[in-house]
C-alpha cells in the first residue's frame, strides 16, 4: 500500500474515532451521560419559531407548563439543549429539542425506582420491558402523542411494587429524573443506542493500528 493511501486510511479512521467515541463510551459507562439545568434555548422560542408555537400550544392545552431547559451531554461532547415542560397533575414531563433541524417531542413519565415510560413523536427503537417502555409515533401531533403515552402509562405495572410515582416536576426534578432513570431501567436503551457507535470505534481503532504498522514497515524499509 502506498504511503499516501495509508495516511488517507488513518485520517478516515481518526474521523470515525472522533465522531463516534462519545456515544461508544456510553455503552461501557452509561453513567457518563450528564444532564444539567441551563438557560432557555432561544432558538425554540414560540414567538419566533412557528413549529414551536404549535408544540407550545398543544402542550399547554393539555396542562403542561414550561419549567426551564436542560443540557444533555455525552462524554467528550457539548451535547444539546432541550426545553422542558411539566404537568404535575399528569405526572409527566415533555422534552422539546431541535436536533437535525426539526422539532422533536418526547413525553416522559419517570418513577422513583428508576422505571420510566417514554413516547416520542419520531422514530425510535421500541422497548417493552417490565420496568421500561419506550417507543415512537413519527409524525404524531401533541394530542395523539399524549393519548398514546397515557395509555401506555395506565398499563404500566412493573413487578415488585417499586413504581413509586415521581413527585418533583421542577427543572431540578427533571435533571434528577435523568440521573435516576439512567442509573436504573434506562441503561439498557442507552447501551442499545451505543452498540453501533461502539462497533465503529473498534473498527476505527483496528484500522489505525494496521495503518500505523504499515507506516512503520515503510519507514523501516526506506
Amino acid at each position: 500500500m502506498l504511503r499516501w493511501q495509508i495516511l488517507i486510511a488513518a485520517a478516515a479512521a481518526a474521523w470515525f474515532l472522533f465522531r463516534y467515541l462519545p456515544s461508544a463510551l456510553l455503552f461501557v459507562w452509561p453513567g457518563l451521560l450528564r444532564t444539567r439545568e441551563t438557560s432557555d434555548d432561544g432558538s425554540l422560542d414560540p414567538e419566533r419559531e412557528p413549529a414551536m408555537e404549535r408544540v407550545h400550544k398543544g402542550l399547554t392545552e393539555l396542562g403542561f407548563a414550561r419549567v426551564g431547559a436542560i443540557q444533555v451531554s455525552p462524554p467528550l461532547s457539548a451535547g444539546w439543549a432541550e426545553l422542558v415542560y411539566a404537568a404535575p397533575a399528569q405526572r409527566a414531563f415533555a422534552d422539546v429539542d431541535a436536533r437535525g433541524g426539526a422539532i422533536a417531542v418526547t413525553l416522559l413519565t419517570p418513577f422513583e425506582g428508576g422505571q420510566a415510560v417514554l413516547t416520542s413523536d419520531y422514530r425510535r427503537a421500541t422497548i417493552d420491558r417490565p420496568d421500561y417502555l419506550a417507543g415512537g409515533l413519527p409524525g404524531s401531533d401533541i394530542p395523539a402523542l399524549w393519548a398514546a403515552h397515557r395509555r401506555r402509562v395506565e398499563h404500566f405495572h412493573p413487578p415488585g411494587g417499586e413504581a413509586q410515582p415521581w413527585t418533583d416536576f421542577s427543572i431540578t426534578g427533571r435533571v434528577r429524573a435523568d440521573e435516576v432513570v439512567t442509573a436504573g431501567s434506562g441503561r439498557g436503551e442507552l447501551r442499545q443506542r451505543s452498540a453501533a457507535p461502539l462497533m465503529y470505534v473498534l473498527l476505527a481503532l483496528a484500522l489505525l493500528t494496521v495503518s500505523a504498522l504499515q507506516l512503520v514497515r515503510q519507514v523501516g524499509r526506506g
